[in-house]
């Protein structure tokens, strides 16, 4: 009877949400995509609570101290996404501010993504995108639900419009919608990913997941590979002037089986023809610690190619 009554008891307190309940581990990484940002730091806080010391920043040794910077070079785009942060599972506003700019800080935001939801096991990745000025595209913060986790013998790849156009490099608007597959000698183009829309991941098909994903077998990404973006209803073979189709190259080695990436369609191309750069991440690797520090930033590689 004592154990049966115990056992209850344990149950009243479970139901009450006692303050000792292990809730989860929920993970977030911020990501400046933006083409005419500063260098952007960000800070966390439970809906509605109050914001703690800005993240970058507060990176030991300093190696956050300059910031997310927007990915302009094959340098820079290894520092255009912090890597994961973790929190214990709830509900947060993030909110981002260009470190450099007088007066900027987390109580004076420059934008603020309110309530993302970090379940137990949830990666999420919240991006500054738009530019000053363009239509249709103004400085805002989305956020996407990233993976983690795929079989040795495939690779997981999701594409992500963020790209901006413009007609005579004066007025700006959103990169019209894309289609993305890969090229390689052997097999020439494969399409993968179908009208995806600025700001935003390819929808959910019966080849595409609910966060944007698809599974692709890992041998489509051995020897030389390139990632190939053509306007929607073209592949290489269709395509008709003006209009164009564009292969980025995968650096060698960066795409292999049990790799779970995203590439960002990022930068301002002239429209038509063209398209912008891609940045290329890594959404379960990491840059390697050096002498034992972990750095703040995500694997990434900036594949040059727009205006």
């Amino acid at each position: 009877m004592r154990k049966v009554a115990l056992l209850s008891l344990v149950a009243v307190f479970a139901a009450c949400g006692s303050s000792s309940t292990n809730t989860g581990t929920g993970y977030v990484r911020v990501a400046n995509l933006s083409p005419d940002l500063g260098a952007l730091d960000f800070c966390v806080r439970p809906t509605g609570g109050t914001y703690g010391s800005p993240v970058m920043a507060g990176i030991g040794g300093g190696l956050g101290s300059a910031g997310l910077v927007a990915a302009g070079s094959v340098d820079e785009g290894s520092f255009a996404v912090s890597r994961y942060f973790s929190y214990t599972a709830g509900t947060y506003d993030i909110a981002v501010f260009q470190s450099g700019l007088l007066g900027a800080s987390c109580a004076n935001p420059l934008l603020t993504a309110s309530s993302v939801s970090l379940g137990d096991g949830v990666y999420k990745l919240v991006a500054a995108v738009g530019k000053t000025g363009a239509t249709g595209a103004p400085h805002a913060l989305v956020t996407f639900t990233d993976e983690r986790t795929v079989t040795s013998a495939n690779v997981l790849i999701r594409f992500v419009n963020t790209g901006l156009a413009t007609l005579d490099g004066t007025n700006f608007f959103p990169l019209p919608a894309i289609d993305l597959g890969v090229t390689t000698a052997s097999t020439g183009y494969q399409a993968i990913f179908t009208n995806v829309a600025y700001p935003g991941k390819a929808a959910q098909t019966a080849a595409v997941d609910a966060n944007g994903y698809a599974t692709v077998p890992a041998a489509s990404f051995s020897g030389a590979v390139d990632l190939t973006v053509c306007p929607t209803g073209f592949t290489p073979a269709t395509v008709v002037p003006p209009y164009v189709c564009q292969s980025i190259p995968v650096p060698a080695g960066r795409i292999t089986g049990g790799v779970v990436a995203s590439a960002y369609v990022i930068n301002v191309a002239g429209f038509p023809p063209g398209v912008p750069n891609s940045l290329l991440c890594g959404d379960n690797t990491v840059l390697p610690p050096i002498g034992g520090v972990v750095w703040p930033y995500s694997a990434c590689t900036t594949n040059p190619g727009g205006t």
